[in-house]
């Protein structure tokens, strides 16, 4: 898309420092407002930011879209996981949450899987890493539809006219509370530093793992007869499917290693 390894970083910068900035808020919202506006908003988010990027290639506004996407991420972070729970607590069923989630998380990095070869076709056939955002906004309308259909019990324990009566604010109070409250714990400042600097490190890599790929790709005698843009579509494409079919397979898994390390 023409963008220096710079003008990258800065537009995942801006998602990051976006998507941090937001969670308290978003995340009040949910709890004020119900669960399945939440997701429906995240979902909007996403979709206004891949047209976005689509319709208007130009940095300042593929920043404008990152802030969109970062939207999207605060409405969603915790909030599916969430309705899962709070199904699962009203079908009795919460002692079959870790194989209920792992399943779960499963079918969506099998469909991650599958939809890496369907951007890598995208690429290869048409030439340009545009096209994955209009075709991203496809699926992304059929979850809308869905978290449209998701029953109002998800919302969460509080009624509807608890949440219009002026909860908002009682709400944003509470959590604020409860978040300088955590900074007086050392135990949870240590296991945040320690998750932090994790979650870091592996976005970082996670994110510049294409440039990688291609660097590797181009110095491969593999598929000469090609062209570098549909050699690097290809094989990139083929190694993110295998990654999402690792991380599938572990998802499905996690109950059983769960059940071993208690035992």
């Amino acid at each position: 898309m023409g963008m220096s390894f710079l003008q990258i970083g800065v537009l995942f910068s801006i998602r990051e420092v976006s998507t941090n900035i937001l969670e308290i808020p978003t995340g009040v919202f949910a709890d004020a407002y119900g669960r399945r506006k939440s997701m429906i908003f995240s979902f909007l988010s996403y979709i206004v930011s891949f047209c976005i990027f689509y319709f208007l290639p130009i940095f300042w506004m593929y920043a404008v879209a990152m802030v969109c996407f970062a939207f999207g991420e605060a409405f969603r972070t915790g909030t599916h996981k969430a309705m899962i729970m709070e199904y699962l607590r009203l079908k009795n069923m919460t002692d079959f949450k870790v194989e209920y989630y792992g399943h779960t998380r499963g079918a969506s990095q099998m469909g991650s899987a599958v939809s890496s070869l369907i951007a890598a076709a995208l690429v290869f056939y048409i030439g340009g890493y545009r096209i994955v955002f209009l075709a991203s906004v496809v699926p992304y309308v059929f979850g809308l539809f869905l978290m449209m259909s998701y029953p109002k019990e998800l919302d969460g324990t509080e009624s509807r006219s608890e949440r219009q009566s002026g909860a908002m604010l009682s709400q944003i109070r509470e959590t604020l509370k409860s978040f300088l409250k955590m900074f007086s714990n050392r135990q949870v400042v240590k296991a945040l530093f320690n998750s932090a600097v994790y979650d870091a490190f592996h976005k970082t890599v996670k994110d510049y793992l294409q440039p990688v790929l291609k660097a590797l790709v181009i110095s491969l005698p593999v598929m000469l007869s090609l062209e570098q843009g549909q050699r690097i579509a290809v094989l990139v494409g083929i190694t993110y499917f295998l990654i999402y079919l690792l991380t599938s397979y572990a998802s499905r898994k996690s109950s059983l290693f769960v059940k071993k390390t208690a035992s």
